[in-house]
């Protein structure tokens, strides 16, 4: 019987390569194409540049620049990035108005509007510390496949109202501040600055219950799947995250 063989594409699961940037880290994920999750401070294009030249990473590669929240460090060199890589910068509706003046986060909560992905038709860039104006406008959950890559964004709201997680194909998982750690190889813990405390432990409870297998955050990390589940769930886990 002749046996099938699969493309490398299919084969292989997505590859997250994380770029420390001092106090906080980035992260590259390469699939069909390739993601760029958070982008520092400003001026932390050229580290992000470096990591992905050490990858085999051409800049035309990149379908996408997803901020996981409003706080400047995450979203810095978004702008700069986006002019390199001619990619499109996503944000949740909910930190939009956080991301475009440049400005660190709204500290009330928003109303989350639902839907999935809008486009914006007219990009302005406002002054400020890498303040930028968004390309795309995330509402809900979000199909990446669009953009090349086998995965999902999900609303994780609590550190701020508009965070959001990047769930990809075999149980990997970047959440953002939505966990962090005291020091590097410390324990997982919430963040201490969050908007919404209940909100964030619903979030991370939701998560959990997706049964992630390794758990990347932007201040700690990786975790295993379990290590946070023993601290944080209840219940079963279940698989969806690893379909």
């Amino acid at each position: 019987m002749e046996q099938k063989t699969r493309s490398p594409a299919t084969r292989r699961l997505p590859a997250v390569v994380a770029v420390p940037l001092g106090a906080t880290s980035a992260f590259i994920v390469r699939d069909r194409s390739v993601l760029l999750v958070d982008t520092g401070n400003p001026g932390d294009e050229a580290a992000i540049l470096a990591a992905m030249k050490q990858a085999g990473i051409g800049c035309d590669e990149v379908s996408l620049i997803l901020v996981t929240h409003g706080h400047p460090e995450n979203y810095g060199s978004a702008d700069a990035l986006r002019e390199l890589t001619g990619a499109p910068v996503a944000v949740h509706e909910g930190d939009a108005a956080a991301v475009r003046p440049g400005v660190d986060g709204p500290r009330s909560p928003v109303r989350v509007v639902p839907g999935l992905i809008r486009l914006v038709r007219e990009r302005r860039i406002f002054s400020g510390p890498g303040g930028v104006e968004p390309d795309i406008i995330i509402g809900g959950i979000a199909d990446l496949g669009v953009f090349g890559l086998r995965g999902r964004i999900v609303p994780t709201p609590g550190h701020t109202p508009g965070s959001v997680s990047v769930l990809l194909a075999g149980g990997t998982v970047i959440v953002g501040d939505l966990l962090s750690a005291l020091f590097p190889g410390g324990r997982p813990r919430l963040p201490f600055r969050m908007d919404d405390p209940a909100a964030a432990r619903r979030s991370l409870r939701d998560l959990l219950a997706l049964g992630p297998e390794l758990i990347y955050a932007a201040h700690g990390g990786p975790w295993r799947g379990t290590e946070v589940w023993r601290r944080f769930g209840s219940g079963r886990t279940g698989r969806k995250a690893r379909e």
